[in-house]
């Protein structure tokens, strides 16, 4: 059986099959678990049709598939699903129950009411898209990639500094040393968290950031959302962080969220006065030591969508994310079949133009 959430009211009912639902999944997400979804979907998601699919095998909650409802997809007349996510968010691979992925993705097939369905920033290659990938070949379907890219990620014990950059990193805290005492600060389990966010917000602001209006403290919706999902990794023991402070002021702050033996990269910040010092890369390699020392960590999702050459020379590892997208049915599947044709003939109007 399949029902729809539309808001964050009506899915706070399923709290309890929810977090069952995330600690026996088939892969991890954290930014749709209740603790990040709710804050997510209460600051982001106004004005837009979400429709969360939950997908149940008896009483139990199989699936849970964070959506919102497109008329028209790629300007096609095809009702789509596209997996909900917000500014903050890049990964998309939805919750699904461990020895029920093939029955959540075929009562989603079979009952959505939309012609496409697209995930983006899915993982390739992982157990979800493999799954996907069964249910679809199942029905003689294939999926339709519209994006691919890749983004470091950490294994632990696996960094990779080279002696060029030790000896740059070494420089760097000579210099910072001429400023003031440099100490390197780990969360800890007593610690302030309500300081730590404090020094990140204000750091960020402090920026380039800030300056064009994207850091966190720029808009109440990003802080408040910033604030209630580091707050709750806190108190879970779901948050990793680090930092280095100067002179007993915040030099650089940095935040990982953690799920299924592995952490994501989530945000970073530093005092761009002494940006000479590179202390985004300080505070880079002094992650590595950490993740090395945390036993709740086996890798780490850079997390990014773009260059990130702090972390791209130091980890070797690469993981693959994908936009997808899924006929549901004859019309769903023709229109799907259209997009790439479309967009060659998109670009060959945009040459003549």
């Amino acid at each position: 059986m399949i029902t729809f959430a539309r808001s964050a009211i009506e899915l706070e009912c399923f709290v309890p099959a929810w977090e069952q639902l995330a600690r026996e999944a088939l892969e991890p997400n954290p930014f749709y678990e209740p603790w990040m979804l709710l804050p997510a979907l209460e600051a982001f998601s106004a004005a837009q049709d979400l429709r969360v699919a939950l997908v149940w095998r008896g009483e139990r909650l199989a699936g849970l598939f964070p959506f919102q409802r497109i008329a028209r997809y790629k300007g096609l007349p095809a009702a789509a699903l596209a997996a909900w996510r917000h500014p903050h968010c890049l990964l998309c691979t939805p919750l699904v129950r461990a020895g029920s992925a093939r029955y959540a993705v075929d009562a989603l097939l079979d009952a959505t009411g939309a012609s496409v369905l697209e995930w983006s920033y899915l993982p390739a290659g992982e157990p979800f898209h493999r799954a996907l990938a069964e249910a679809l070949a199942a029905r003689g379907r294939r999926p339709l990639v519209s994006r691919s890219y890749e983004r470091p990620l950490l294994r632990k014990g696996a960094a990779t500094v080279s002696g060029q950059l030790r000896r740059k990193i070494a420089k760097n805290e000579r210099g910072l040393r001429k400023h003031g005492a440099l100490t390197y600060l780990q969360l800890a389990p007593q610690d302030d968290i309500g300081r730590w966010i404090d020094d990140f917000l204000h750091l960020e602001a402090r920026g380039w950031k800030g300056r064009q209006g994207g850091a966190m403290a720029c808009a109440e919706a990003n802080r408040t959302y910033f604030t209630r999902t580091v707050s709750a990794a806190f108190r879970r023991g779901r948050l990793a962080a680090c930092g280095i402070d100067l002179d007993g002021r915040a030099l650089a702050r940095r935040f990982s969220f953690l799920g299924g033996g592995g952490a994501y990269a989530f945000k970073i910040a530093y005092d761009e006065a002494f940006a000479e010092f590179s202390p985004g890369v300080l505070v880079e390699h002094y992650n590595l030591a950490q993740v090395d020392a945390d036993a709740r960590i086996e890798w780490m999702d850079s997390f990014t969508d773009g260059p990130s050459l702090a972390v791209e020379r130091m980890w070797p590892a690469r993981r693959t994310l994908q936009t997808v997208a899924v006929g549901t049915g004859a019309w769903g599947g023709l229109a799907v079949a259209a997009l790439p044709a479309l967009r060659w003939l998109k670009r060959r109007v945009n040459i003549h133009a």
